[in-house]
């Protein structure tokens, strides 16, 4: 009865586990061969699974792709900005915590991966672009404006066009990953340490003259 068990258990894992592991070579594929390149055979051969496996998850090379875009981008801005609900300190320490979280995230191998092939193939596939402009940056924008909102609430910083501001402090973000994909090997910019100055000079702006 035991042993039963334990098998079950261990196919209620593998069954589990299996996702990330397609997610993870198909990031692979899709870096390699780009998204018109990728062919679900491949991503297949690289996890060491049937092609069929493949579709017990995802309906498609496009579902699939989103899936990449939802976990190593979506899920970990939104719950880095999600975080900041219940902060209670200032908006200048909670800007500075949300740019170590954030430079974290925008500089991992795998979002550089799904931004770079948005860039390169986007043109040709304006639909996936739509897809992470609604996935990403839409709502990050969203509960960056309702952050800069709550510092204007707060009387931290004057009043804002927040949605704008938020804007604003999130293009290093592209700019920095862009010069370093063309430039890197010349003059690399350290994303984390742009941000907090970014925001430095933002808050100098921004703060009421009464303080």
């Amino acid at each position: 009865m035991i042993e039963r068990e334990n098998k079950k258990n261990s196919r209620t894992v593998q069954k589990e586990a299996r996702p990330k592991e397609i997610l993870s070579a198909a990031l692979n594929v899709f870096e390699s061969n780009g998204f018109a390149g990728t062919r679900l055979e491949e991503v297949a051969k690289f996890a060491g699974i049937s092609k069929g496996t493949i579709y017990l998850y995802f309906d498609n090379k496009d579902e699939l792709f989103k899936a990449c875009v939802r976990e190593t981008v979506g899920k970990p801005i939104a719950k880095t900005l999600e975080s900041a609900i219940n902060f209670e300190g200032s908006t200048e320490k909670l800007l500075h915590e949300l740019a170590e979280k954030i430079g974290d995230t925008f500089s991992d191998p795998e979002y550089r991966s799904i931004f770079f092939l948005i860039v390169s193939e986007g043109k040709r596939f304006p639909k996936l672009v739509k897809f992470y402009f609604d996935e990403v940056i839409t709502p990050s924008v969203s509960r960056l404006s309702n952050i800069i909102q709550r510092g204007v609430d707060r009387g931290d910083i004057k009043s804002s066009i927040s949605e704008e501001d938020a804007l604003l402090l999130l293009s290093p973000v592209i700019f920095i990953n862009v010069w370093n994909r063309l430039f890197g090997n010349e003059k690399k910019i350290n994303l984390k340490d742009t941000l907090h100055s970014h925001i430095d000079i933002w808050l100098d702006g921004m703060r009421p003259e009464n303080k």
